[in-house]
């Protein structure tokens, strides 16, 4: 089960099976632009780190983020239809895949 999932740095997963989904990408190598999912669990640089997300975005990447980071994710230049915003607690389905937040903090 775990030989799709690859831990990259610090809290950064790439995880590639039929998507290619990265969760808080942050030092990322080179460009790969392969993403078909980023999902972003914070603000803090190395869990949103716009450098990084630009080597994995492609032109239909789907971004899941929390609220807060909505008006950063526009401001870079991401589509309002390609971002999905969550709330905590909340169960979610997007692609045929299902997903649950939980509340975590970090301070």
């Amino acid at each position: 089960m775990l030989e799709n999932v690859e831990v990259l740095c610090h809290s950064s997963i790439k995880i590639n099976k039929e998507k290619v989904i990265y969760i808080d990408p942050f030092k990322i190598d080179k460009n790969y632009n392969d993403a078909d999912m980023i999902f972003v669990t914070h603000d803090h640089y190395d869990h949103y780190s716009e450098e990084d997300i630009d080597k994995i975005k492609k032109e239909d990447t789907i971004i899941i983020a929390p609220e807060e980071l909505l008006t950063k994710l526009l401001r870079k230049g991401f589509r309002k239809d390609s971002i999905i915003t969550v709330k905590k607690k909340k169960k979610y389905m997007i692609q045929g895949m299902k997903f649950e937040t939980i509340p975590a903090y970090n301070t």
